[in-house]
C-alpha cells in the first residue's frame, strides 16, 4: 500500500466551495439581520459604517440583504467598527441588547425611499425578535406629497393618525383615517395611500416584517416593504 506524501495531499480551500449549504445560507441571514439591527440601533448609516470598516456601500449592502458571506479580517473589521463584539454579529435575538433611549429632537431621519418630496420618515425605536424585526416610525407628510403605489411584504403595519387626515385602501377596501382612528393591517394585502393630504399629515406607525427571507429593509415597490 501506498502511503500518501505530504506532496499528494490537496491543499487546503479557504473559502466554502457550496455556498447553497443550508448552514452557510443560515449564518449568512443571521449576520444580515444582526449587522442591520446593531447599526441601526447605533443610528450610523451603512456609508459610515462601510468607510469606517474600509469596503464598499455596495459590500456592506450585499452582506446586510444575506447575498455574500465576508471574509473574517472583514467580520472583525465590522464587530470594532460597531464597538461589539464578533460573537454579537451570530449571537441571540436584539431584544436581549440594553434599552435604548431616543430623546426628542435625537431621531434619525430615515431614507423615503420612492416617497417624494414633502415627506419626512424617523425612527422612534427598533426591535429585533426571532425571525421579525419591529420598528416605531413617525411620518410627517406636507400637502401634495406623492406616494408608492400598492405594495405587499410580510409583516404587519398599525397606523395611528395623531394630525390630518388621510385615505388609505386595503385590498378592495378603503379606510377614512382621523385624528385618534388607528388602522391594522397585514402587509401581504396590496395596500396604499390613494387621496393626497389636503392638509400637513402626522402618523405614527408600528412596522413589523418576517426577516427570515432575508428581505432588505431598505427596499420599496411592490413584492417588498413599503411605507403606507
Amino acid at each position: 500500500m501506498r502511503v500518501m506524501s505530504d506532496h499528494d495531499r490537496p491543499e487546503p480551500i479557504d473559502e466554502v466551495a457550496d455556498d447553497g449549504h443550508p448552514r452557510v445560507s443560515h449564518l449568512r441571514h443571521t449576520l444580515a439581520r444582526r449587522l442591520r439591527t446593531h447599526r441601526m440601533h447605533q443610528h450610523m448609516t451603512a456609508s459610515a459604517l462601510a468607510q469606517t470598516v474600509g469596503i464598499s456601500k455596495a459590500m456592506l449592502s450585499k452582506i446586510e440583504s444575506a447575498e455574500r458571506m465576508p471574509s473574517v479580517p472583514v467580520l472583525l473589521a465590522l464587530a470594532e467598527g460597531l464597538g461589539i463584539e464578533l460573537s454579537d454579529l451570530f449571537g441571540g435575538p436584539a431584544a436581549s441588547m440594553e434599552p435604548e433611549l431616543v430623546s426628542r429632537g435625537q431621531e434619525p431621519v430615515l431614507p423615503g425611499g420612492d416617497l417624494h418630496d414633502g415627506v419626512q420618515l424617523t425612527l422612534l425605536g427598533s426591535m429585533e425578535l426571532p425571525g421579525m424585526q419591529i420598528r416605531l416610525l413617525r411620518m410627517l407628510a406636507a400637502p401634495g406629497c406623492r406616494f408608492p403605489k400598492p405594495v405587499q411584504f410580510d409583516g404587519f403595519w398599525i397606523d395611528h393618525v395623531i394630525h390630518g387626515e388621510l385615505i388609505m385602501q386595503i385590498g378592495e377596501r378603503r379606510y377614512h383615517l382621523r385624528p385618534g382612528d388607528s388602522l391594522t393591517y397585514r402587509g401581504e394585502v396590496p395596500h396604499e395611500m390613494v387621496d393626497l393630504p389636503a392638509g400637513p399629515l402626522e402618523v405614527l406607525a408600528v412596522e413589523g416584517w418576517l426577516t427570515s427571507t432575508g428581505m432588505n429593509p431598505g427596499q420599496l415597490g411592490k413584492g417588498t416593504r413599503g411605507i403606507p
